[in-house]
């Protein structure tokens, strides 16, 4: 199966009829379903080219199915801050396509710069004109909490006491809150695929990050891959009384 390095991707999948679709691109990987018909895989974890050359013939000709996985945001500076939320997940079970060329592009997770700031927002991934949501960021952490977390596919995890930022419907979910304690603030979780990111712990004695929002599961690739986590919050208590939240 296609080993992807990072949590964003494309995977565009195709059966054949009484001709097999022909195609190209990617890192090509083939599995059988069990029921007389074998799938080929073609993984992009940089951008490139799907070419069909036969769209093929029969019951299957045609279509592919596909999931395409946005670049994450990032978390934001300063203790205390929000995580990053998962980069937007879309998946088709059947589309149809026809010989030609299609362009597949690979976002990349977000950046951060220094001082109190929100994180950035990951950058998109698309097959042809299909087209995932970017990733939020996490809202800033420190002394100000002057930039809060933004939206995307997932949204990022918030600061302070404000509300985590919300996600894109069908693509993934919103930020956890940011939870505050005796000894300072401690960041909402960024949102997943699968779920909303957790808010930050305002116990009174001991908190912690909210975790990140769970990715979503695919068998796509023939072999079951979870996609499309948030990043864990963080702390704001010098004395490390919030622990860091988790990635999912």
């Amino acid at each position: 199966m296609p080993i992807r390095p990072s949590d964003h991707g494309v995977f565009a999948s195709a059966a054949g009829g009484f001709v097999a679709l022909a195609a190209s691109g990617g890192t090509e990987t083939t599995y059988n379903d069990g029921g007389g018909r074998t799938w080929k895989v073609h993984t992009f974890n940089s951008s490139g080219t799907f070419t069909v050359s036969d769209a093929g013939s029969g019951n299957d000709a045609g279509y592919v199915k596909y999931l395409v996985v946005s670049g994450g945001g990032s978390g934001g500076t300063s203790s205390g801050a929000g995580g990053g939320g998962a980069g937007g997940y879309v998946e088709s079970t059947s589309t149809a396509i026809t010989a030609t060329g299609y362009t597949v592009t690979i976002g990349a997770g977000g950046s951060v710069s220094g001082g109190n700031a929100a994180g950035g927002q990951g950058t998109a991934s698309s097959f042809g004109s299909i087209q995932a949501t970017v990733g939020g960021g996490g809202g800033a952490g420190g002394s100000t909490y002057s930039a809060d977390a933004t939206t995307g596919g997932s949204g990022g995890g918030s600061s302070a006491s404000n509300s985590g930022a919300a996600g894109t419907a069908g693509q993934g979910n919103s930020g956890g809150s940011g939870g505050g304690f005796s000894g300072g603030w401690c960041g909402g979780g960024g949102g997943g695929k699968g779920a909303a990111g957790s808010g930050g712990n305002s116990n009174f004695d001991y908190g912690y990050g909210g975790a990140g929002g769970a990715g979503l599961a695919s068998t796509i690739t023939g072999s079951s891959v979870t996609l499309g986590g948030g990043g864990g919050g963080h702390h704001d208590d010098p004395s490390g009384a919030c622990g860091g939240g988790t990635w999912a």
